[in-house]
C-alpha cells in the first residue's frame, strides 16, 4: 500500500495569491469611498496609512512588506531591512515561518534580484498568509514601498475640528 505524496504547485499557489490581490484591491477602495489615484500619507513608526477621499480620510493598518530599487533591480523583506521599524518585520513572521516549512527561497532570502515584479510576488504572497484587505504600492523615487493592508476604517474627524 503505497502513500501518495502531496505536492502543492507553488507557481500556481502564487498566481492565485496575485489574482486574490487583484480582486481585493478593486474592492477595498471602492467600499470605503475613496476615488483614483489614491492619495495616501504613511507613517512607518505607527504602521499606518491615511487615504485621502473627497469627504473623509481613511485610515490603514499595514505592514511594510519590503522595497524594492528600479537602480539595482532588487527586492528587501522589511525583515531584512534595519532602516524599516522592527513591527513590520514581527507582522510578516508568518511569511518567513511559511517559507522556512516549505523550503522557499523567495520568502526566507533577505535581497533578492527581480525589482517590481518580485516585490510584488512577494506582496501579494505575504497578503495572502496574512489574509490582508489588500494591498498598496507606493513610489517615492527609485524605491517601491509594499504594504499589506491589515485593516481598514474611515477617519472620525476630532470633536474640535467640527464646524457647529
Amino acid at each position: 500500500m503505497s502513500q501518495a505524496l502531496h505536492t502543492t504547485d507553488w507557481a500556481a499557489w502564487s498566481r492565485e495569491a496575485a489574482e486574490t490581490m487583484v480582486a481585493r484591491n478593486a474592492e477595498w477602495p471602492q467600499q470605503m469611498g475613496l476615488t483614483a489615484p489614491l492619495k495616501c500619507r504613511w507613517d512607518l513608526e505607527r504602521a499606518l496609512l491615511a487615504f485621502e477621499a473627497p469627504l473623509h480620510e481613511v485610515i490603514a493598518t499595514v505592514c511594510l512588506v519590503g522595497t524594492s530599487s528600479d537602480q539595482e533591480g532588487s527586492f528587501v523583506w522589511s525583515w531584512a531591512n534595519e532602516a524599516i521599524p522592527a513591527q513590520h518585520g514581527q507582522a510578516l513572521e508568518v511569511v518567513h515561518d511559511f517559507g522556512r516549512e516549505n523550503q522557499l527561497a523567495l520568502l526566507t532570502t533577505p535581497r533578492l534580484q527581480g525589482g517590481k515584479p518580485v516585490g510584488m510576488e512577494c506582496l501579494s504572497i505575504a497578503a495572502r498568509l496574512q489574509r490582508a484587505v489588500g494591498t498598496y504600492v507606493d513610489q517615492q523615487g527609485d524605491v517601491a514601498l509594499y504594504f499589506t493592508i491589515l485593516h481598514l476604517q474611515v477617519a472620525v474627524p476630532e470633536a474640535d475640528q467640527l464646524p457647529n
